[in-house]
């Protein structure tokens, strides 16, 4: 792969000079200046850009690190492990775990919560085979590969769920082996929304009664639980573990994420004051304590029903989408309940301008709060241009 040149990026042995980083200032100006004006395009991917935390930059003056485990105390004290340990109760209480039985911290993202999840079912069954749809997060066939599990992609229904049928036979054929399964809940390209209850009950007609089961709903979590008609998607409907995304429907300027699993099975895998002072039982270990505040302090803005209020307002958004798209003769397609909507794809300037990923013809855009229904006009008017 040829790599861009960065030479006005390199980075010397001596002190910059006074007119080194006035020039610096400018090429940090023109980087943000090239962000911004990016940001209102931004209709191909699944973040929200409608946040503004400015007034929380005193944090930037300080090294806060949530080492290890957010339960209990830290030798190293410039964390914010109760911050983070608000944050995971309001989703473990959405995501409908057990009272007082829920462990759960703050990742950098929706890859560490499934490499957490599928790792904890790994620890708890070593034999166990890992499936997920054929339309699962790209992380998961890395993920097999740095836990040398045998990974095995399961294909998808016409919406692009799992086939639990599909599924079944897979299971069969290994036999007793057991079985870590990661079901999507919002699949990237096309919103799907794998059957929870549907997947445990192949796993006890095939007779794999050794299984985790761990919940993609970095995507789609939010849109399940707080949408018009919710969808299975939490520890109720049969997750062992759980993993919701921060920097998607609720906005950061880091991307940042929750994962969530039941304490007993976290035991396994927790080692005991490892982390200075703390225990250790994530991931990354030292671990950035800036994204619990910021999910924190967003979270106690909107509550949960503000929340209920910003997906309802983006599905109507792709609603409207629908229909403009209709007009426009894409022949769009969305799947109940999601933001993502599907359809014949523009030239490729319209997709570049707008930031719109094209698989075989077809490109999706995703109504996330800073999506507007001015915006899919513009989007519309500048297709009908290209024509």
């Amino acid at each position: 792969m040829k790599r861009p040149s960065d030479q006005d990026l390199a980075i010397g042995e001596l002190p910059r000079s006074r007119a080194g980083l006035v020039a610096d200032g400018q090429l940090l100006d023109s980087m943000s200046g090239e962000m911004y004006r990016a940001r209102d395009h931004m209709i191909g991917f699944p973040v929200n850009l409608d946040f503004d935390y400015r007034h929380l930059a005193r944090f930037l003056a300080v090294h806060g690190n949530n080492a290890g485990s957010p339960y209990g105390s830290s030798e190293y004290r410039l964390h914010s492990k109760r911050f983070e340990r608000a944050v995971v109760r309001f989703f473990a209480d959405l995501a409908g775990a057990p009272a007082g039985g829920a462990f759960g911290y703050v990742t950098n993202g929706g890859t560490e919560g499934n490499i957490f999840g599928v790792y904890l079912g790994r620890e708890r069954f070593p034999d166990a085979v890992l499936y997920a749809s054929a339309e699962a997060h790209y992380s998961i066939p890395k993920i097999a590969r740095l836990l040398r599990m045998e990974h095995e992609p399961i294909a998808t229904d016409a919406a692009g769920a799992m086939d639990l049928p599909a599924l079944e036979a897979a299971c069969l054929r290994h036999g007793t082996r057991a079985a870590v399964v990661v079901a999507t809940v919002g699949s990237t390209g096309r919103g799907a929304v794998d059957d929870l209850p549907g997947i445990r009950r192949v796993l006890a007609g095939a007779g794999t009664d050794r299984s985790h089961l761990h919940a993609d709903a970095a995507f789609g979590g939010l849109l399940a639980a707080l949408g018009p008609h919710p969808a299975p998607w939490g520890f109720a409907d049969g997750a062992d573990s759980v993993t919701v995304s921060g920097h998607k429907m609720i906005g950061s300027p880091i991307p940042c994420g929750i994962v969530l699993a039941h304490d007993r099975h976290v035991e396994i895998i927790r080692v005991h004051d490892a982390a200075v002072g703390a225990d250790d039982d994530t991931i990354s270990g030292s671990r950035d304590a800036l994204s619990p505040v910021l999910l924190w302090q967003e979270l106690r803005r909107l509550g949960r029903q503000g929340l209920a209020r910003r997906v309802n307002r983006c599905l109507s958004t792709a609603r409207y989408a629908e229909t403009r798209l209709r007009e426009s003769g894409r022949r769009p397609e969305r799947p109940q309940g999601s933001n993502t909507v599907l359809f014949d794809a523009p030239e490729q300037a319209v997709c570049e301008k707008w930031n719109l990923l094209s698989v075989d013809g077809r490109a999706h855009l995703i109504t996330m709060p800073h999506v507007t229904e001015e915006d899919i006009d513009r989007l519309c008017t500048d297709m009908n241009h290209a024509e």
